[in-house]
């Protein structure tokens, strides 16, 4: 007997294992989307802290007084801004750079403004909350003390 075998894969077999592929990376999507919100929340939390490092280094280097300000959440993007007050820093130029917070985060906190006296410590301490807008489940705490 004489039996043809056929070299080649068929339309059949190259179905099969495209729609494997689909099925494997429709899990993987969403996981990969997770881990870039996460990683967006972590750099966003980090710049906060270096930012409040900032300002209570810049009070005790300057010896001033210095109000760090959130700006109200009006479904626009978040800043955090610096200003120098009491009798020594009034006027006075910061070397503070106002942090603009990623579109797909909100900070919330109890109130928009903390002050730092001129030894860097907060006079009324505090806590500020920030979430992602795109998964409401990330969220990080940054005590303010």
């Amino acid at each position: 007997m004489n039996k043809k075998h056929s070299k080649g894969i068929t339309l059949i077999e190259i179905l099969l294992v495209v729609g494997l592929l689909i099925i494997l990376l429709s899990f993987a999507v969403p996981s990969i989307n997770g881990a870039a919100i996460k990683a967006d929340m972590n750099a966003a939390t980090e710049n906060v802290r270096y930012s409040l490092q900032a300002a209570r280094r810049t009070a005790r280097m300057s010896e001033s007084e210095i109000m760090m300000n959130i700006s109200s959440e009006n479904g626009a993007q978040q800043t955090i801004s610096f200003a120098a007050t009491g009798q020594r820093g009034a006027g006075s130029v910061l070397q503070i750079q106002n942090y603009s917070l990623p579109p797909d985060i909100v900070l919330v906190s109890e109130r928009n403004t903390f002050h730092f006296d001129e030894r860097g410590l907060v006079s009324d301490p505090g806590r500020v909350l920030l979430v992602s807008r795109v998964d409401e489940t990330v969220t990080s705490t940054i005590e303010i003390q």
